[in-house]
């Protein structure tokens, strides 16, 4: 996916420069300029202006976490799965817990909180199927395992796609970029879910409650999606795992001798 976006954004004109370091910067007046390296070169890079976007960090420097004996490391503070503290009165919630730094991530922690806190329901942080959205232009959306995890973790998988060109209202509005993996082990366990196209973050709301629900993947595929819609292309993938069982040798060799029994029996 990350190699689609690339490929996309190269055809708008923007040039990509990875494993590289900035060594110097300089302020030429009406543009600005910037010295990168990459291995024994140094190429001088000019534009009107410099974005610099290099992540975040939680502020712990000025929380007084040491005089009040609540541990922490360098960019988070030490939590169980119900996010307490070394104190276990003390919760914390947000970007200070060193995991997902997204708005919806420190909602979903407060959430937890809430419960321990103040309700008395016992919860824990579940973070193994939470969706992320990049707002690129295709939008890139995720939950679950991709390919590399999936490999990193020793699974075998199976990898379904479908590309938005072959959706319609896809090509209506002239969106034909991008597509739909679905990843699932080798019992067809549902892994994983990408998408890179129109609305991607609108259409992985599905994925959501299927994964965290434990919802059947034939329940999606027999459900009616209305048309046309992006939204035909969840079930499209799906429905393209059982039209392959459904057509295989096998498949096709039983229903065969089916069907030849029921004209024996008729005639």
């Amino acid at each position: 996916m990350a190699t689609d976006i690339m490929n996309f954004m190269t055809e708008e004109g923007v040039s990509f420069h990875l494993n590289t370091q900035i060594v110097g910067a300089r302020d030429l007046g009406t543009e600005r300029e910037i010295l990168i390296r990459k291995g024994d070169s140094t190429v001088a890079l000019r534009a009107k202006a410099v974005l610099i976007a290099v992540g975040r960090t939680a502020n712990l420097k000025c929380l007084g976490l040491e005089e009040i004996g609540i541990g922490f490391e360098r960019r988070r503070l030490k939590l169980d799965k119900r996010l307490r503290t070394t104190h276990p009165h003390i919760y914390a919630a947000g970007d200070v817990t060193g995991d997902y730094q997204f708005t919806h991530a420190a909602g979903y922690e407060g959430g937890v909180v809430l419960g321990n806190a103040i309700l008395h329901i016992p919860r824990k942080v579940d973070y193994s199927f939470f969706p992320w959205c990049t707002f690129t232009d295709p939008e890139l959306a995720c939950i679950g395992m991709n390919e590399k995890m999936a490999t990193a973790a020793g699974l075998e998988y199976t990898v379904y796609s479908e590309r938005f060109m072959e959706n319609d209202r896809s090509l209506a509005e002239g969106e034909r970029e991008g597509k739909i993996k679905m990843l699932l082990d080798k019992k067809e366990r549902l892994l994983g879910v990408q998408l890179l196209g129109p609305h991607a973050g609108d259409l992985l709301a599905e994925w959501v409650a299927v994964m965290n629900g434990g919802v059947r993947l034939s329940t999606l595929a027999s459900s009616v999606h209305p048309y046309p819609t992006l939204g035909e292309i969840n079930k499209k993938v799906v429905t393209d795992l059982f039209a392959k069982k459904l057509f295989s040798p096998r498949m096709r060799k039983a229903l065969t001798l089916l069907f030849n029994l029921k004209g024996r029996a008729c005639g």
